[in-house]
């Protein structure tokens, strides 16, 4: 790695990391990257920023590495981190440039204070778990599920408001019922250990400058009874949004609270 350094990516940047961007699309082969310069350099620019880019640039200047994450968060454990995209050029690679960026990730996840630092990945892959990462595609039992942009505005069209029900974003006196439903799902999933979390660490993290997550909830005859967290992802084909939990009490369902709650996150 002599003669190259590891730095956060600027808006100068973008037109080079666009080329990178559709450089792993194409190694993948991957649906060919529509995402812009101007994509890049808008969502990048965001208060929050949806995502945070570390670029490795060689002695020449140019761009032989970078590496994507953003916030996520976990009901269970609180603040997390995600690392999306990892890529170094062909001609740079078993130079530890994929390691040094990785790290670099790691070192911002616990300035974060993260528990966790997930990453994405497609199979085959060695170099994560020779970096200590445990691969839970097999160990996990949960499906993950994609709708894309025909889909969410297919949804939207459908969404009724529910009689006697109220939607809205979640407010900071609303966190110790929205810590109660949590430990509820978590009875329902039959997990004894239970979230690792408070309501104190719900709103905190809801608050923090970094923005780790948004809550919508579910509210009939005075009384919190359902909720929806999310946060913003972002790859190379744009901005997205990860719907972490959603849950409704028994004696709600079946009465279209679920799909309002959905639909929410969908509309936002």
């Amino acid at each position: 790695m002599s003669g190259t350094i590891i730095r956060k990516a600027s808006a100068s940047d973008s037109e080079k990391l666009l080329v990178l961007i559709k450089e792993l699309s194409k190694e993948l082969q991957l649906t060919s990257s529509q995402l812009t310069q101007k994509d890049l350099e808008d969502d990048a620019a965001g208060k929050p920023a949806i995502f945070t880019i570390y670029v490795c640039q060689n002695a020449k200047g140019d761009l032989i590495g970078y590496v994507l994450f953003y916030n996520t968060y976990s009901t269970w454990e609180g603040r997390s981190l995600c690392v999306e995209e990892l890529f170094v050029v062909t001609s740079q690679r078993k130079k530890g440039i994929g390691s040094s960026l990785l790290k670099k990730a790691v070192q911002v996840a616990l300035e974060r204070g993260c528990g966790r630092c997930n990453i994405t990945a497609y199979p085959g892959n060695k170099f994560l778990t020779s970096q200590g990462a445990i691969d839970l595609t097999d160990i996990e039992k949960w499906l993950f599920f994609r709708m894309n942009q025909n889909a969410l505005e297919h949804f939207a069209q459908r969404c009724k408001i529910v009689e006697g029900t109220k939607i809205r974003e979640a407010t900071r006196e609303d966190f110790k019922g929205v810590m109660r439903l949590i430990q509820d799902l978590a009875d329902y999933e039959k997990m004894p250990d239970g979230p690792k979390i408070t309501a104190k660490t719900l709103e905190e993290d809801s608050q923090s400058s970094e923005a780790f997550y948004e809550c919508y909830v579910a509210e009939a005859e005075g009384q919190l009874v359902g909720y929806s967290i999310f946060f913003y992802t972002f790859n190379g084909e744009g901005p997205g949004v990860y719907m972490e939990d959603l849950y409704v009490t028994p004696e709600y369902r079946k009465k279209g609270i679920g799909m309002a709650l959905w639909g929410s996150v969908i509309k936002e």
